[in-house]
């Protein structure tokens, strides 16, 4: 039996290109089309010869390949984007053929973590849903928050930090506890997109929120906010210069609340 040896300057050639695959990431931002309501659904489909991970944090994707050649964007289409503590969350795959396997959902960091595993040589294309109910937001003409203090189109420009505090009236209510009313309520939005939101109680403690801007929808803020044992999205509603009006958060299924305040 006769071995064939491999020129080592070939055999250093292809280690090459495989290490300039392996662990490669693309980003892509999820195109958003209608509203969700309660109810959000994301449609992605990639390329992949190897092992690759799809991530989903909010409207945003990272496909990383692990092994094999990169791996490609195809599609990424949701109706809203991926709350990070959804009440319901359902991983689907629909096409492909090797494995794909749901490896982290977002209520443990924010994102849905997705593996996808081709046994054979060449490229194949995998379609799979992720879809949820929970902080889901209603649709319109949506702008995305870039990170950088603009919105996308459709969406306020806010050119510095909001900063608001105002008196209002309003209530924080569960299945579990009494009702308790709010009044005193401190809105800080950064340049980034970080929120802060807090309100006074008449149970002599501050309530407090942490959270991101993820859409903008004329003079409605969304954002995914937790924080006093509670998490959502909220809809903060502010009058165009820079004061907030209303504030609307609720839950569903285990974490049932709802929270209003206006001012």
């Amino acid at each position: 039996m006769k071995s064939k040896l491999i020129p080592a300057g070939l055999l250093l050639g292809a280690i090459a290109v495989q290490a300039q695959w392996s662990g490669s990431v693309t980003t892509r931002r999820a195109d958003i089309r209608g509203g969700g309501g309660d109810h959000g659904k994301c449609t992605i489909e990639v390329e992949v010869d190897g092992v690759a991970e799809v991530e989903i944090r909010q409207d945003m994707g990272r496909l990383r390949t692990l092994t094999g050649q990169q791996a490609n964007w195809r599609r990424f289409e949701c109706n809203s984007a991926l709350p990070r503590n959804p009440a319901e969350f359902r991983f689907r795959g629909i096409d492909g053929r090797g494995r794909q396997e749901l490896v982290s959902d977002p209520g443990r960091n924010g994102a849905a973590v997705i593996r996808i595993e081709d046994p054979k040589g060449g490229r194949e294309g995998y379609t799979f849903d992720i879809e949820w109910r929970g902080a889901g937001f209603s649709g319109g003409n949506a702008g995305y928050w870039d990170g950088n203090g603009t919105p996308g189109s459709g969406g306020l420009n806010w050119n510095d930090e909001v900063d608001f505090r105002g008196n209002g009236r309003g209530y924080f209510r569960t299945p579990r506890s009494p009702e308790e009313r709010l009044g005193d309520c401190r809105v800080n939005i950064t340049r980034r997109g970080d929120i802060e939101v807090s309100f006074e109680t008449d149970k002599s403690y501050r309530m407090n929120l942490r959270g991101r801007l993820i859409r903008v929808e004329g003079d409605r803020l969304i954002a995914d906010m937790s924080g006093n044992g509670i998490a959502g999205g909220m809809v903060i509603v502010t009058n165009g210069r820079r004061r907030v009006r209303d504030i609307e958060m609720s839950g569903s299924g285990r974490q049932r609340f709802e929270l209003r305040w206006s001012n």
